[in-house]
């Protein structure tokens, strides 16, 4: 085999990890991986060790010079194109993109979601699920017939390791064709979005991220509802300070401009635990950033702390709801919004919300906020 053929195939780019990770020699970075299904910390651990798998993208029956044709197009147009987009997100003097910008941004991004081999690790574990149970229904010579998927199926027992392999190959080349359909017509779909990026403003509140980062849910339910649902919300962690959030379709604008948010503690907690559960079997995170995770995980289940949260949460959501409303039914420069604009601003709990900061400096330009006085 050919020393510059890649087989091992990172399915989260490096370029995306090294955002959670310090730079060590020759460029390498390192990272803490917390491994779920043992509960184990990995400390300062290359981004090159986590997050691939072999011939993953391998192009079986192809030619020698095609055969990693897709790995290759993940470097050039994924890999290599991340770290111009993630500066386009953090950059806050950034407002507005061009509709190049955007469809990419989408393109880089999503493929975090569609290229992770969540999918194909789910349906290799339903088909040995299928085999498992063919099995008990051998003769008594061990022949095994069965019909799957539509197709038919024949073997004998002694021959389930080579079954068990054709099985997962045939998986693996379904996941190859589908995961770009998929992820190409998704791109198209979210376009209109809206696009937010949230800043966390406690440096003792650092975001993480996992082996599968990208979350698309249910906007009232969290729950994933469909990947073509129009009310579900997307969500990546960009690094430990910056939040990607891409609204739903249902309140898309078609705009390329970026919104941007400030948030505390208390957003850091809801989102790392999102990337928590979303995690297939790693936790990713800069040194000492895991640790602080669970901290903070475990302090909003203080009673006290929790009842806080909730408290505010509640107070927010029905606050923005009421503005939402009256935005809706009277328009921005109503005397009724602009006085709902000017509660919330007023409030602790929102003082650090950047976007009805700019709402307020946009009716002071226009001559609105002033005409409603308080």
């Amino acid at each position: 085999m050919a020393k510059n053929e890649p087989i091992k195939q990172q399915y989260i780019p490096r370029s995306y990890l090294k955002n959670f990770g310090v730079e060590g020699n020759n460029g390498n970075y390192f990272v803490d991986a917390y491994r779920l299904e043992d509960d184990l910390l990995l400390e300062q651990i290359s981004t090159k060790s986590i997050c691939f798998q072999k011939n993953l993208y391998t192009i079986p029956n192809a030619e020698i010079d095609r055969k990693y044709d897709l790995e290759y197009h993940y470097a050039e147009h994924v890999d290599s194109e991340f770290p111009k987009i993630y500066k386009l997100l953090v950059d806050e003097n950034v407002k507005i993109l061009t509709s190049e910008q955007k469809r990419q941004v989408l393109y880089v991004c999503l493929s975090l979601y569609f290229r992770t081999p969540r999918f194909l690790n789910h349906q290799n574990a339903f088909t040995d699920q299928i085999l498992d149970r063919m099995l008990l229904y051998a003769d008594e010579n061990g022949d095994v017939k069965f019909t799957f998927e539509e197709e038919k199926h024949e073997f004998n027992i002694k021959d389930i390791g080579k079954v068990r392999h054709e099985f997962k190959e045939r998986n693996r080349i379904k996941f190859l064709v589908q995961h770009l359909e998929k992820w190409k017509e998704f791109v198209d779909f979210k376009y209109d979005c809206t696009i937010n990026v949230h800043r966390i403003n406690d440096e003792d509140a650092p975001l993480i991220t996992c082996d599968n980062p990208v979350s698309i849910r249910g906007v009232k339910s969290t729950r994933f509802e469909g990947l073509f649902n129009p009310d579900s919300v997307i969500t990546l962690p960009l690094d430990t300070k910056y939040y990607l959030e891409i609204f739903p379709n249902s309140i898309a604008d078609g705009q390329t401009r970026i919104n941007r948010m400030v948030h505390d503690r208390d957003y850091v907690f809801t989102t790392n635990g999102i990337v928590q559960i979303n995690a297939e079997k790693l936790i990713i995170g800069k040194p000492g950033t895991i640790e602080r995770h669970f901290e903070i995980q475990s302090s909003y289940e203080d009673s006290e702390n929790g009842e806080q949260f909730v408290e505010k949460a509640k107070y927010k959501l029905e606050q923005l709801q009421k503005f939402t409303e009256l935005f809706e039914k009277k328009g921005l420069t109503s005397k009724e919004t602009v006085g709902q604009l000017r509660k919330m601003l007023s409030h602790e709990y929102f003082k650090d919300e950047d976007q009805l900061i700019q709402m307020k400096r946009l009716l002071i330009a226009a001559g609105h906020w002033n005409q409603n006085p308080k």
